[in-house]
């Protein structure tokens, strides 16, 4: 009988510690999950910040450590993305390092797009080349990817700015399809970001009517006349394209003198480009001569 009960006993100790060391299996995930969200939140809190230089590089320094652990996570990515651009326009005054930083952001954004199903289905169903299923896979981007495409196309774009015409002719039909996805699918993103970012395209490429560069800014100023960046990308590409000082100086001081608060969540752009402005203006004699 004592022997019956003893070896009851070890059972019951084996079952009471194995339901202890169950949940100890899962820790691991339980652990990286919580790793994962303690970066999003420390990237996103230094992000609120980033009027700040200072925080505007911790947020992007959290955000990357966040997407390297969690590249799928396709808000994780967005941020970063836009993080890179962030920094890369506004603060960094190395070129080479601005080139660098706008690299990340569009990397980071490239590889979760093509890691997705839809572009996935887009890229096998086109026929031609690598190019044509390219361009194939951003055609099938999905309304809820818009936001991450945004910013890949974004920082795409503001990398190409000082680079030959030849390369950023070579690149065009990516950045079209990428604009023209935005605009069929959410065209007020970003304040009309992708007729912005077609409005400085089109200023600066050889053999394309000013036409399309005009009418890019003005659907873009029509739609958020109160995000500063349209105004000064118009007026440093296309109104020196024109050679048009009235409107040059129209457009700045117009940007001088607005309140960057009226758009709460862009202030720190807007207080950004008002100083983007300020330089510009002060070089109206050399590109006015």
């Amino acid at each position: 009988m004592k022997k019956q009960i003893y070896i009851i006993l070890i059972g019951i100790c084996l079952l009471a510690s194995g339901c202890t060391i169950k949940p100890d299996s899962f820790s691991p995930y339980i652990s990286r999950d919580k790793n994962i969200q303690f970066l999003v939140n420390k990237g996103q809190s230094h992000w609120e910040k980033r009027v700040n230089p200072k925080d505007a590089k911790m947020a992007r320094l959290f955000l990357s450590k966040a997407y390297d652990q969690d590249p799928n996570n396709g808000d994780v990515s967005q941020l970063y993305a836009r993080a890179c651009h962030y920094i890369g326009y506004y603060i960094e005054t190395d070129p080479i390092q601005s080139d660098s930083l706008f690299m990340e952001g569009m990397k980071s954004a490239w590889d979760f797009i093509i890691a997705t199903d839809a572009y996935q289905e887009g890229f096998a169903l086109t026929n031609g080349d690598s190019t044509a299923k390219m361009i194939g896979g951003i055609e099938n981007t999905p309304q809820e990817m818009i936001p991450i495409l945004y910013w890949w196309v974004a920082n795409y774009s503001r990398y190409l700015v000082t680079k030959s015409v030849m390369e950023r002719l070579s690149q065009r039909d990516f950045i079209e399809t990428a604009l023209h996805r935005i605009l069929a699918l959410n065209p007020n993103f970003f304040y009309h970001g992708a007729n912005r970012i077609f409005g400085g395209i089109y200023a600066r490429l050889p053999g394309v009517d000013l036409i399309h560069s005009i009418n890019n800014f003005d659907n873009s100023i029509s739609g958020s006349p109160n995000y500063f960046g349209t105004y000064v990308v118009r007026a440093q590409y296309l109104h020196t394209k024109n050679g048009n000082r009235e409107l040059f100086v129209k457009d700045l001081q117009f940007v001088l003198q607005a309140d960057p608060t009226l758009l709460p969540d862009v202030s720190p752009e807007n207080l950004n480009e008002q100083e983007k402005a300020r330089k510009l203006l002060a070089t109206e004699s050399s590109l006015f001569e």
